[in-house]
């Protein structure tokens, strides 16, 4: 509607501006025939009076002209004839209308004309013919006639040319407010809806604009647009999921790995607690146990049992393929559950995690549970295979204020971070700028994949933190996660 109101606003001046230049041509063109048409009138008077005034002076002198000047005053009622001195005078029945400086210009034998407004403001045309009589003094022959069908015309013209322009300016508020609103302000309208819909996005419900115009080629152009961007949008996300899914089998075979590597630690650590069983189990079968002996034998069959079923229950869980889930956890929980999932592999590589600094009580962090578990098992993999045997692993947990390395100039935000330290062999330098790449491994063939950490790092990232490594060859490495702290309870 806005856009229809400039537009008619602009056509409106202009139409506007050619009325008003019309209406003044007009007015300049029936000026200039009034005054053609008095000046020829004028002209025929003193055609036909000229030669009776030389002989009214020829034969009567001064006195016998101005008489008969005098007497043919009167007969013309449009124009009044009256004789003038052209010098100075203090006579009103003979001073001439005209001012002097028009005066000075005549020149003798010649009609000339001009435009007058007296004191009243009433308006005449005076007509002046100069004569040479012979006696010294100049004269003229005045003729004047009243403006007032000249300036009725002019007012007029200018009521009309005003008239129509009023009325140019109620046709355009009517077009405007019925035509615009419906050829351009309502299909504006929609498109604009149109655009807002896509924004929110709303690609699926079409703008309808009938008509072939320009408006209507708009309309197709955007339904077509949001066809295509609803056609990618599906494309994406289906690549998305794909991606995710991708990721997920990834990670979930990255588990598997760490499952498999556990499994003959787990079943060393499952065979103590089922001799065990089995022995008191023979115990109590034999009947050679007293009562008493029999209750604390069962009792430690049940002991022992809740032992394996908790290490079964800590491997199956991390086996099992979930959907991810953040929410507020106690992260020292997160790392001493690891590190027990961890515990038969440790015993059986002689190596010892010591967890040397924890986190301040009411600290959380929002993570997944599960896949940062995932991340401190493969850092703690990753520290176990650093050397044959023996190997210390210091865990440390803390609040600190950081900002990540590749943004340093990035503000500083209040975050938690998990060191990893082992005094392995360490990592080259050369190999540190591609260690969380895809596919890369230090290890032998066979004795690695090169995504444990590669897929750490994309956990960590998804959890809006990041990850840094610090080693030196022969002395040990210290991997570093960062998290976002999200509340302080």
């Amino acid at each position: 509607m806005k856009l229809t109101l400039k537009i008619i606003v602009l056509f409106l001046i202009v139409a506007c501006c050619l009325v008003g230049f019309s209406g003044y041509m007009s007015v300049l063109r029936e000026i200039a025939f009034f005054e053609e048409e008095m000046t020829a009138r004028h002209g025929r008077l003193v055609t036909a009076v000229r030669p009776m005034l030389l002989d009214a002076w020829n034969s009567a002198g001064r006195g016998g002209m101005l008489r008969f000047v005098a007497s043919i005053e009167g007969d013309e009622q449009q124009v009044r004839i009256r004789w003038v001195w052209l010098d100075a005078t203090v006579d009103d029945a003979t001073r001439p209308i005209a001012p002097p400086e028009f005066l000075s210009q005549l020149d003798s034998a010649r009609l000339t004309s001009v435009s007058v407004r007296t004191m009243d403001g009433s308006g005449l045309y005076c007509s002046y013919y100069p004569f040479e009589l012979g006696d010294g003094r100049r004269g003229a022959l005045e003729l004047s006639e009243s403006l007032g069908r000249r300036d009725l015309y002019t007012r007029s013209t200018i009521r009309r040319t005003f008239g129509l322009m009023v009325a140019m300016v109620v046709a355009a508020m009517l077009l405007v407010a019925v035509v615009g609103l419906r050829l351009i302000g309502r299909p504006l309208q929609a498109l604009m809806r149109k655009t807002q819909q896509i924004a929110a996005g709303d690609l699926l419900t079409p703008v309808i604009v009938k008509g072939s115009d320009e408006l209507g080629a708009l309309a197709k152009a955007l339904n077509d647009m949001s066809a295509q961007l609803d056609s990618s949008q599906q494309a994406v996300r289906r690549e998305s999921a794909q991606k995710i899914d991708a990721i997920e089998q990834l990670r979930h075979g990255d588990r598997l790995k760490t499952v498999g590597r556990l499994a003959s630690g787990v079943a060393h650590e499952l065979g103590t607690p089922l001799n065990v069983v089995s022995g008191r189990a023979g115990l109590i079968i034999g009947g050679k146990l007293s009562d008493e002996e029999v209750v604390r034998s069962a009792k430690l069959i049940q002991d022992e049992a809740t032992r394996m079923t908790e290490i079964v229950r800590q491997l199956l869980n991390f086996a099992r393929r979930s959907s991810p889930k953040q929410m507020l956890c106690d992260l020292n929980l997160v790392i001493e559950r690891t590190v027990s999932l961890m515990e038969p592999i440790i015993k059986t590589r002689h190596a010892q995690v010591l967890i040397t600094q924890q986190l301040p009580d009411g600290v959380s962090v929002n993570i997944d549970a599960s896949q940062m578990q995932q991340v401190f098992s493969n850092l703690l993999m990753n520290a176990l295979l650093s050397k044959d045997a023996d190997v210390t692993i210091r865990i440390d947990t803390c609040c600190c204020e950081a900002s990540p390395q590749e943004s340093p100039d990035s503000p500083s935000i209040r975050c938690v971070r998990t060191t990893v330290a082992d005094n392995g062999n360490g990592i080259a330098k050369s190999d540190i700028p591609h260690i969380f790449e895809p596919f890369f491994t230090t290890r032998d063939i066979g004795q690695g994949t090169g995504l444990g950490l590669s897929i750490s790092h994309g956990i960590v990232s998804e959890h809006g933190g990041w990850m840094t490594v610090e080693s030196e060859p022969g002395e040990g490495t210290t991997f570093a996660v960062f998290l976002p702290v999200e509340v302080s309870l």
